[in-house]
């Protein structure tokens, strides 16, 4: 930090900072010359001057909380504490004095900004960018994963140095050589050049090296089969195998649970976010999801909560849908409402409490390794679902009113027609359950 700030500054802080009765009766002029005939305020100025200028400068950086430290120990009592991020690992800070603290957190910020950043940090920041925006957890998942194939070398590299041919080298050299899919490939590139491009909007570095590298040029070396709707959802045998486990497991909220996603396709997210006032008339009103947020202070601390809107109509808001309750759906959502302890959620553990998207997806994968079946992921019960309505006759406008995927429509709320269609899908399906 400079210390030869201007006079015009100095003043300023002293007119703040010292004590009335030493300034108030002086002129401009008067105080200028008070300085320099006395060097020890012009030095207590400029001390006084510098911390407010570093404490500014921490303010605008530090997240964390800064404390006084209480304890029974008295070498340690009134001491000030911290924490700061080193690594991506939450490390404690101690000093004697408030200003011995920010000293140190200046001294750590501003050697943190005015240091190359490598690939790795920058990645971090691209991150933790995206949080701020809002984007889902799950988006976040899907980019440290993709993150997870990149060469080491080049994640610990700085980031203003790495080349396009060290990119293209591990791009065709490793990458390629898992024989990917071709969405896949695309992400993974998109990605790469994203995070270039965030690095180039912070100043850490000055070119992409990745922006010149195109997908389509890489196609022929991506898996490009398709798995059939028998490949990604669940057989016949495997749902009765399912349905025995779970009304044999009654008093489970996960049994529950996994007893209505095979009759309604819902999401792990919205069935978890399912509440009693949600069912009514014959059909679930489908408008909410439970999601991961992260701690604003440490962003290593997550907790679940729910929200207003569905995994489709996060951005498109048009005030969920209806699912229609068949005679088997019915069946399973009574297995719900046996479950003991009492809550608003229809899911939920004897304290109250909501199952959570993580607890159960556990124990469909438990369950469905213990059964030998195969595909243990929830979304095998939507595609299952699907296929079961295409039996049933139902057409694709309808398939997407109850799945939920996203259609381009100006309606916000469910009108009549909406509600006749899903009638018309409830009809439909029990009658193929009477056959």
């Amino acid at each position: 930090m400079d210390n030869n700030f201007e006079m015009n500054d100095l003043l300023s802080a002293l007119m703040t900072s010292a004590p009335a009765e030493e300034t108030s009766l002086l002129s401009d002029q008067e105080m200028m010359v008070l300085l320099r005939r006395n060097p020890e305020i012009a030095h207590r100025l400029i001390a006084m001057t510098n911390m407010k200028a570093k404490q500014l400068y921490v303010d605008s950086r530090h997240t964390q909380k800064i404390s006084v430290l209480r304890t029974k120990d008295r070498y340690r009592n009134g001491h000030w504490t911290t924490y700061v991020y080193v690594n991506g690992k939450r490390k404690k800070v101690e000093k004697a004095t408030e200003d011995k603290l920010y000293d140190f957190l200046f001294d750590f910020y501003h050697g943190q900004e005015n240091r190359n950043k490598t690939y790795e940090e920058v990645f971090e920041l691209f991150i933790k960018s995206k949080r701020e925006f809002g984007r889902s957890e799950l988006t976040i998942k899907d980019y440290q994963r993709y993150h997870g194939f990149l060469d080491k070398n080049i994640k610990k590299k700085d980031i203003a140095l790495i080349t396009e041919d060290e990119i293209r080298k591990w791009f065709v050299m490793d990458f390629l050589t898992r024989n990917p899919k071709k969405e896949g490939m695309k992400k993974m590139l998109q990605q790469v050049q994203a995070v270039f491009s965030f690095g180039m909007e912070q100043g850490y570095c000055f070119s992409n090296p990745a922006k010149r590298i195109y997908a389509r040029d890489y196609f022929k070396f991506c898996d490009l089969s398709t798995r059939s709707n028998e490949e990604r959802s669940f057989s016949s045998e495997d749902i009765d195998k399912l349905r025995t486990y779970c009304l044999g497991d009654r008093k489970n909220p996960h049994a529950a649970m996994m007893l209505v996603a095979m009759e309604t396709g819902m999401r792990v997210g919205e069935l978890a976010a399912l509440k009693h006032e949600d069912i009514e008339d014959g059909f679930i009103h489908v408008h909410r999801q439970q999601v991961i947020q992260f701690d604003s202070e440490d962003d290593t601390k997550r907790h679940w909560r729910d929200v207003e809107y569905t995994k489709n109509e996060r951005t498109n808001p048009k005030g969920g849908r209806l699912v229609p309750i068949t005679d088997r759906c019915q069946s399973a959502l009574n297995v719900a409402l046996e479950l003991p302890g009492e809550s608003e959620y229809v899911f939920h553990h004897p304290d109250g409490r909501a199952v959570l998207k993580d607890s159960y997806l556990y124990y469909l994968r438990r369950r469905c390794k213990a059964l030998g079946i195969k595909i243990s992921h929830n979304h095998a019960f939507r595609v299952t679902y699907n296929a079961k309505l295409i039996e049933a006759g139902v057409d694709g406008n309808e398939r997407c009113l109850v799945l939920g995927h996203s259609m381009q429509t100006n309606e916000r709320h469910y009108s009549f027609s909406d509600r006749r269609k899903a009638e018309d899908v409830r009809n439909k399906l029990n009658e193929l359950e009477m056959a």
